[in-house]
């Protein structure tokens, strides 16, 4: 549904981009492992939980979200109505250097019960064979989640397909309405915000060298929020692009929103970033279905040596 009729915008993000001018860094969200179903049933709201599927296989999924933190559960699908043969399901361990992402080709969603979650993720030999070299594009399309996610993100992820082919899917909800249309790239969990048609390609190929694209990052999920906002402060000053060219050291909150980063670098050097977390001095609407605006936090750069 619309913003309310006082508005004179429609849609929430809209209004984060030209009436609250929200920045995209930092606002990536938190997850470590990515599972990832095709799924081509009516998408609802909670899509995973008010699925069709059998209750002994969510179960089963659900069961692996209570005993490994940081998880997300996505559908997945292609655009039209097709039927799944066979049904693909992706684990995107996104916190491993290098990332690890298993593909299982299913025949039924029942053999969902078969696999061992916690063992994939542990890197049991047994699903050695289940590892491919893939690079995957998603975009976020739950319309019945928010409308600015079928209203901006469905032109988005044709564009996408495009350029990625089969590599590109339509998405359930990947978090933060308000910066729609919200795009994940896996298996490194890389986050962006506020596609177009028209940067479709340049976020894709960037991908594909192994870089990031600054202008649209909203953060990797696997790092917490005052680290994305470092690794972004970081990278706008050295201009190193590459995805892998700095890992956290560590992250010491020091009191009053003020956090100090340290990173390493790919080039041998030690990086500290010095970011406060603050309120944005505009308020937003963090979905389409809110009728009233709230305030979001954002990273403002202190030091960087």
């Amino acid at each position: 549904m619309p913003l309310p009729a006082s508005e004179p915008y429609d849609f929430c993000s809209v209004y984060s981009r030209q009436a609250a001018g929200e920045p995209l860094r930092a606002t990536a969200t938190r997850a470590d492992i990515w599972l990832s179903l095709e799924y081509t049933g009516r998408w609802d709201r909670r899509a995973f939980p008010q699925s069709e599927l059998s209750e002994a296989v969510k179960e089963h999924v659900s069961a692996f979200e209570e005993a490994v933190p940081n998880v997300r559960v996505q559908f997945i699908r292609r655009p039209g109505n097709y039927v799944v043969e066979p049904i693909h399901f992706f684990v995107s361990v996104a916190h491993k250097t290098p990332p690890v992402l298993y593909r299982f080709l299913l025949s039924e969603y029942e053999e969902l019960l078969d696999l061992d979650l916690i063992a994939v993720v542990r890197h049991d030999e047994a699903y050695a064979g289940n590892v491919v070299d893939q690079k995957l594009f998603f975009v976020c399309n739950n319309g019945l989640r928010d409308a600015c996610c079928a209203k901006f993100g469905i032109p988005v992820q044709r564009a996408v397909a495009a350029v990625a082919g089969e590599d590109a899917w339509q998405s359930t909800h990947i978090g933060g309405h308000r910066l729609a249309p919200n795009l994940l790239f896996l298996p490194h969990a890389i986050s962006y915000g506020r596609g177009t048609p028209e940067i479709a390609e340049t976020l894709v190929e960037s991908y594909r060298r192994g870089e990031l694209y600054l202008p649209h990052l909203r953060g990797r999920t696997i790092y917490e929020r005052p680290v994305q906002a470092a690794e972004h402060f970081l990278r706008e000053a050295t201009g190193n692009l590459a995805v892998e060219a700095y890992r956290p050291l560590s992250a010491e909150n020091e009191g009053e929103g003020v956090w100090r980063v340290r990173m390493a670098g790919s080039d041998g050097g030690e990086y500290t970033a010095q970011v406060a977390a603050r309120r944005w001095p505009e308020l937003v609407y963090e979905t389409c279905n809110a009728t009233e605006k709230s305030t979001v936090e954002h990273y403002e750069l202190l030091s960087l040596s």
